[in-house]
């Protein structure tokens, strides 16, 4: 039976949105916000319309900053029908190996027959071989653009069709914020040079304190973001690195001083408690 994949280039994704919405380049990655649900769902009609069969599943690759799952990476593992693929990102916050994932994957389904149709979300020159090798065992690949997006341009002639997701689509499936300052209590003075601090008992002195970071930090999320945030503690994986360290790095600063093993747990049990997971 003939069915189609998708695959996507998620770095591709969120700059390429990013840049279409906001119409300049650079945006860092927290800086948007992507609604998982709804570009699963567009990507899978788009899929459809393209190729007319069966969707077998969407391939999702990224990378995980420090080897950790993001939010998003969370609730698409969790997601029927999609499979998730992490390369690495290196020290300068380029990824590496996504590319070469995709090659193998688009071109090893192709070569056993498991699809008729590939659909390609990305823009990279380096993806070229990978349509070479899938249209060599039959595939016909069909690759999307966003509108506003550099990509290679013999990218777009290898491929069998080029379909433009147009600004208004992106849209309805990602947002962009401007960057503002985490929202902070006002910090704790130092201890005195002079004299040893006191120990800190984790379940009094420091308990409310950490209550009102975790709060200040949710209020300072977008609707959406507290949504994802939530569904993605759902899947019982632990908080999500950009969320958590983010969070400690807040609480850090106000107490002004490290925090030890007991007082992280706390801060993540009491994200949890917030949100009433």
């Amino acid at each position: 039976m003939d069915r189609v994949a998708v695959f996507v280039d998620a770095g591709y994704l969120y700059a390429g949105g990013a840049r279409s919405v906001s119409g300049v380049d650079g945006t860092r990655r927290p800086d948007t916000s992507l609604d998982i649900p709804l570009v699963l769902s567009y990507l899978k009609t788009k899929a459809k319309a393209l190729s007319q069969v069966e969707l077998l599943r969407i391939y999702w690759y990224d990378a995980a900053p420090s080897g950790r799952l993001t939010t998003d990476h969370l609730i698409l593992a969790s997601s029927d029908y999609v499979k998730l693929r992490l390369g690495v990102l290196n020290r300068f916050g380029e990824q590496k190996g996504v590319d070469g994932k995709i090659i193998t994957d688009i071109s090893g389904l192709s070569r056993i027959r498991v699809i008729s149709d590939a659909v390609l979300l990305g823009g990279d020159e380096d993806l070229r071989i990978g349509v070479e090798l899938a249209q060599e065992y039959g595939t016909v690949v069909h690759l999307l653009t966003i509108e506003g997006a550099s990509g290679s341009a013999t990218l777009r002639q290898e491929s069998d069709t080029v379909t433009e997701v147009p600004r208004s689509d992106v849209l309805s499936f990602l947002t962009v914020k401007p960057a503002t300052p985490t929202q902070l209590a006002t910090p704790v003075p130092p201890a005195s040079s002079q004299a040893s601090p006191a120990p800190i008992n984790p379940t009094s002195s420091v308990t409310p304190t950490i209550e009102v970071q975790v709060r200040l930090y949710l209020d300072a999320l977008r609707d959406e973001e507290r949504v994802s945030l939530k569904a993605a503690l759902q899947t019982g994986t632990g908080v999500p690195s950009e969320h958590d360290g983010r969070l400690l790095a807040q609480t850090r600063a106000v107490l002004n001083r490290p925090l030890d093993a007991k007082e992280k747990i706390q801060v993540r049990k009491t994200l949890k408690a917030i949100l009433g997971v």
